[in-house]
C-alpha cells in the first residue's frame, strides 16, 4: 500500500525507521547535555536573539528539539534523510541519504530550526560548534554561529509574553486565526508542526487540519511581538491569517472588541 495522507507515518514511526536504517558517528559529550537541556525545556516556546541569526525575524525556534539519538535523527528528516514517498509504504519507509549525494556532511546534526532554517551541530569536534543556514536555496552552505554548543544553550531564552501593565492604560489582547492555507498548503501544514498546539500531529492527523479551518494560532495574548511573528511567518508561506483585538480598560473593567484586521 502506497503512502497517502491517511496513512502517513507519525514521528514515532519515522524515528524507528531511521534508527533501523542509519547510524550516527559517536556523539561528543555536549550533545548529551543538549538532550538533557531539551528535556528540561519541554514544550516551552523558545527564542534565540543573536546577531547574525535571522536578523529580519524574531528568532523564534519552531523545531521540537531532540531528547535522545532517535529524535536527533528524526530532526534531520528533510535535511540529511529524505523520504522517498513513491517507493515507501506505511510498513516500509524508503530513505535516501543526502550525504551520498554530497549535499550534507556526515558530521552535521540538526539541533533545532526556525521555520525550516536549521541550527547545525558539528559533531566532528568535541566542543560541537554551531552553524546555521537558510533553507530553500537548493544547497547547504552553513555559516558559523557559536564556537560551541554550550554557548547556544546559554543564548536561547524562553519566549514569554510581557507582563500586564500596572497602570490604568488599556491592554490589547490579540487572537490570531489561520483562515486559508494558500497555494502551497503542505508548506503551511509543515510549519504548523512546530506550533505548540499542533506539534503532536503528523501524517493523516496533520493533513486533516485542511478541513478544520480556521485554526487558532494565538489566543487572547498581550504579546505584539508574538502576533507579528505568527502573521509574518504564515503570510510568508502564502497563507492568510486573521487578527482580532480586544481592548481591556482597567479603570472601568469594560472590554471593547475590534473588527478583524489582516
Amino acid at each position: 500500500m502506497a503512502l497517502t495522507r491517511d496513512n502517513w507515518p507519525d514521528r514515532a514511526a519515522v524515528q524507528a525507521s531511521l534508527a533501523a536504517r542509519f547510524t550516527l558517528p559517536p556523539l561528543p559529550a555536549p550533545v548529551q547535555d543538549w538532550f538533557a537541556w531539551c528535556r528540561r525545556m519541554g514544550t516551552q516556546s523558545l527564542v534565540l536573539k543573536q546577531p547574525g541569526w535571522r536578523e529580519d525575524s524574531e528568532g523564534v525556534l519552531t523545531g521540537s528539539g531532540a531528547v535522545d539519538v532517535p529524535s536527533l535523527m528524526a530532526e534531520m528528516e528533510g535535511y540529511r534523510f529524505i523520504l522517498n514517498q513513491k517507493a515507501s509504504t506505511p510498513e516500509h519507509l524508503v530513505w535516501s541519504d543526502a550525504v551520498d549525494a554530497g549535499q550534507w556532511q556526515a558530521h552535521w546534526v540538526v539541533l533545532q530550526n526556525a521555520d525550516g532554517d536549521p541550527l547545525i551541530g558539528d559533531i566532528s569536534q568535541p566542543e560541537v560548534p554551531v552553524l546555521w543556514d537558510w533553507h530553500g536555496s537548493g544547497r547547504w552552505s552553513p555559516q558559523p554561529l557559536f564556537p560551541n554548543l554550550q554557548m547556544l544553550m546559554e543564548r536561547i531564552e524562553v519566549h514569554a509574553p510581557p507582563s500586564l501593565p500596572s497602570d490604568d492604560s488599556p491592554t490589547v489582547f490579540r487572537t490570531v486565526h489561520l483562515t486559508d492555507l494558500g497555494s502551497e498548503p503542505l508548506r503551511v501544514l509543515t510549519a504548523l508542526k512546530s506550533h505548540p498546539h499542533y506539534r503532536h500531529l503528523a501524517g493523516a492527523s496533520l493533513l486533516k487540519l485542511k478541513h478544520q479551518l480556521p485554526l487558532k494560532l494565538l489566543d487572547d495574548s498581550v504579546s505584539l511581538a508574538l502576533k507579528d511573528d505568527l502573521v509574518h511567518r504564515f503570510e510568508a508561506l502564502g497563507a492568510r491569517v486573521e487578527v482580532t483585538e480586544r481592548i481591556h480598560r482597567r479603570a472601568d473593567g469594560n472590554a471593547q472588541h475590534l473588527a478583524p484586521s489582516d
